[in-house]
């Protein structure tokens, strides 16, 4: 089945790109949530009327990403935690920990954009690569420090 596809999905294509997928895939996945549309020739006509404002909002959305990029970078935030007398934690900081932290900072950020590549198991100063935008990251400065028992 051809269909256009109207946002990006991953491992098919990007936005306005018109793909040949399987009946079930598009029937069941992408039509359902909207991703994409019957690729007939009206669908095509009224993609092409509405890119101007789709472009739009691509171009604003960027900017409200950076935005926020810039405002992450400058921020650190501290997580407390239980530890040993060696630094070692019991438990470990992943990135539900960091999302809940940015919540409290008045950061609305999913922790699926939120990439710890290991869980950390000690106290100190590590980087967490947060996804803001296809085009956009941001490396955020988490502190892990003892937690006053």
């Amino acid at each position: 089945m051809k269909v256009l596809l109207c946002e990006d999905v991953q491992k098919c294509g990007l936005a306005g790109e018109v793909k040949d997928v399987s009946d079930g895939f598009a029937r069941n996945f992408l039509l359902p949530k909207k991703l994409a549309m019957a690729a007939t020739d009206a669908s095509l006509r009224r993609w092409e009327s509405e890119k101007k404002v789709r472009l739009l909002k691509i171009e604003k959305n960027l900017e409200a990403a950076r935005k926020v990029a810039e405002q992450l970078e400058a921020l650190e935030i501290q997580i407390p935690a239980k530890a040993g007398k060696e630094g070692h934690l019991f438990g470990s900081i992943n990135n539900h920990n960091v999302a809940d932290a940015l919540v409290a900072k008045g950061f609305a950020i999913d922790r699926k954009n939120i990439s710890v590549e290991s869980p950390i198991k000690s106290l100190g100063e590590f980087t967490v690569l947060v996804k803001l935008h296809a085009q956009v990251n941001a490396n955020l400065k988490v502190r892990v420090v003892a937690a006053a028992q």
